[in-house]
């Protein structure tokens, strides 16, 4: 359905490409045939979302929507918890639309301590993985 190609690295970032095949290339083809031509490229959010209601049940996606709700630290490890957040987030991208949205919902489930330790000031102004490192 969606295979990694390859790396593509431009500007000394790398971004992963993937590719479709089957049922996947097929909606893809119909979807961007109905988008109008002067219509902007998707976001990636915007994707995550098309994709994952088309090929993934309602019922998974309420159960992995659960699950992400009732994602705490709580005996996990920070790289465990990062992990698993990052896992459901993938699943559930309209409950975490922004980079913001992401670290606010990953600090507020942290254990007390490090909530604590985790002040505005703090991760004001930083990206995800800062706020992971911090963390850690």
């Amino acid at each position: 359905m969606l295979r990694t190609t390859g790396i593509l690295e431009t500007s000394g970032v790398s971004f992963t490409t993937f590719q479709f095949s089957g049922a996947a290339f097929r909606w893809w083809v119909a979807y961007e045939r109905r988008r109008p031509v002067s219509a902007l490229p998707l976001t990636w959010q915007e994707f995550s979302v098309l994709f994952l209601e088309k090929f993934v049940p309602q019922s998974r996606r309420e159960e992995l929507h659960r699950q992400f709700e009732q994602l705490r630290q709580d005996g996990m490890s920070v790289m465990q918890y990062e992990m698993r957040f990052s896992e459901l987030a993938h699943h559930v991208a309209w409950l975490v639309p922004t980079n913001r949205e992401s670290i606010r919902r990953f600090i507020n489930d942290l254990t007390y301590q490090l909530r604590l330790l985790m002040t505005r000031e703090r991760v004001s102004g930083a990206t995800f993985d800062e706020v992971i490192d911090i963390a850690r």
